[in-house]
């Protein structure tokens, strides 16, 4: 798959997740309102923020589809890296409000004050939100893995983690609505549970996205299957130096390789060049590699003077230092 259907297919799925996310919206707002919810309100919120982060992707897959320019040498895929890292800061921002909005219910509670019953029509904006989310992430997820994109990737898990916020909200609704009492109370409660779920999915993307933002490496197994091609290409005798990084949906490799002293400058290119093919056919065609070939030198003996002088102590004085001596 090329650059401009790998962006196509980006938009077209994040598109549709943006369609769902704007319905579900102004329905679980209105059911909230409607049916006095604080997690429904809170799920809204939720559902708000899908919304506007399917923007936010968009509008990164957009940059980051822009070829390499004279300010830009490895192109523009940081961009739905960063893309990522603000979906993630948005998860973080919700987490937060649900948290609040959340605890001045419940200390409401415990102060002695009481709740509104929630109406049965948040109960069936829960089912319809805990439904549509989870055919979003499956099938965003599918696409992410099939176009490799972390951005999509994240926005899965953003649908997912609005799923389970809607399990949360059903159960505290539910609970609410056929228990009554007291127990009106489980609704503002979930919505609390809720929030640190959202944390959680929070975190685990920012920390991805921030790591390739500040070049760190690529994982162990990504790692071991660049060493093994490497070491099996002909020619290579050992290799040192292997850098690696993520740009985006591909991958940076910076090696360099030892070869055999006899070969002439010709035949040492073409070493690199068959280790540059061999990671392209396996990373993909738009693989950054940069492989410098280096003659297989092997190490040279310790230093003439030393050796001597070691000789010279092991068997008496030399004459130089018997003359010195009389």
């Amino acid at each position: 798959m090329n650059q401009e259907e790998r962006f196509k297919q980006a938009v077209r799925v994040t598109g549709a997740g943006l369609l769902v996310n704007l319905g579900l919206t102004i329905f679980k707002l209105f059911a909230g309102v409607l049916g006095n919810s604080a997690a429904m309100v809170a799920d809204a919120v939720h559902s708000l923020s899908d919304f506007l982060t399917d923007l936010v992707v968009i509008f990164g897959f957009k940059i980051a589809r822009k070829p390499v320019d004279k300010s830009h040498n490895y192109g523009h895929g940081k961009v739905e890296t960063l893309s990522a890292s603000l979906v993630g800061l948005m998860l973080f921002v919700v987490a937060g409000e649900i948290f609040y909005y959340g605890m001045q219910k419940i200390l409401l509670v415990a102060n002695g004050g009481s709740l509104e019953q929630p109406g049965m029509i948040a109960l069936y904006a829960a089912l319809l939100s805990i439904v549509s989310k989870e055919l979003m992430y499956q099938y965003t997820i599918r696409q992410a893995r099939k176009i490799n994109s972390i951005a999509l990737k994240a926005n899965a898990w953003h649908h997912r983690s609005d799923a389970f916020s809607s399990v949360c909200t059903m159960a505290g609704v539910g609970g609410a609505i056929f228990l009554g009492g007291r127990w009106v109370v489980l609704d503002p409660v979930m919505a609390v549970i809720l929030s640190l779920f959202i944390f959680k999915v929070g975190l685990k993307v920012s920390s991805s996205s921030i790591n390739e933002l500040i070049e760190a490496s690529l994982d162990e197994k990504t790692l071991e299957k660049i060493k093994q091609i490497i070491r099996n290409t002909e020619g290579v005798r050992n290799f040192t130096n292997l850098k690696t990084r993520r740009i985006g949906s591909e991958i940076a490799v910076d090696v360099e390789i030892k070869v055999d002293s006899a070969l002439n400058i010709g035949e040492a290119d073409r070493v690199s060049l068959h280790v540059e093919h061999s990671l392209k056919k396996v990373f993909g065609p738009y693989t950054y590699v940069l492989v410098k070939a280096e003659p297989d030198v092997p190490e040279p003996p310790a230093h003439p003077e030393k050796t001597g002088r070691c000789l010279r102590h092991e068997n008496g004085p030399g004459p130089e230092e018997r003359e010195s001596e009389e």
